[in-house]
């Protein structure tokens, strides 16, 4: 797709930033994180896409598209919104419901003041756990439940359910 006829404004060198002017009804700017040579080739539907997650009830600040962004229903793969907890909405489609490609929406009684000393620490603990990159092998074995072909296939019929019951998710973990 040309991105010509929309308006973008370079933030820096692989920020993007589309006004609220551009869709009636955004509340806040959509951005697309992406090399000058991956934004020549979004695809249309992503940027109607993120721009109509822009229009959310109570969105803060942007509406994020990352490098691997690509249709989805309604809200792209690979974008990011945060949500007001009162104004805001829960957007399924921004958790991968379709094919349940591993994103997943948590709530907590956590603010920004209790994160934010702790952030480094935070991150460093989710990237040592959180498998990443094609191939990559986890680096820890309580992430690993051996299992039938059998009970694979109960996993992909029961999904979390059938996680609770056999202990690797903790109850209360199922909305």
């Amino acid at each position: 797709m040309s991105n010509g006829n929309i308006p973008m404004k370079q933030i820096d060198e692989v920020t993007w930033e589309i006004p609220t002017s551009f869709k009636k009804g955004m509340r806040v700017p959509a951005r697309l994180i992406v090399t000058p040579a991956l934004k020549k080739g979004i695809d249309s539907g992503v940027i109607d896409q993120i721009t109509n997650v822009a229009t959310l009830p109570g969105i803060q600040k942007y509406a994020i598209a990352l490098p691997d962004a690509h249709r989805g229903y309604g809200f792209p793969i690979g974008g990011v919104a945060a949500m007001d907890m009162e104004e805001g909405v829960i957007s399924p489609g921004g958790v991968g419901f379709d094919i349940n490609c591993g994103v997943r929406m948590l709530t907590t009684t956590l603010e920004e003041k209790d994160v934010k000393p702790k952030i480094k620490e935070l991150v460093d603990k989710l990237f040592n756990r959180v498998p990443a990159g094609v191939g990559v092998k986890l680096k820890h074995d309580q992430y690993l439940a051996n299992i039938s072909r059998s009970e694979f296939d109960n996993v992909l019929e029961e999904g979390a359910q059938w996680c609770l019951e056999k202990g690797y998710i903790a109850e209360g973990a199922i909305v």
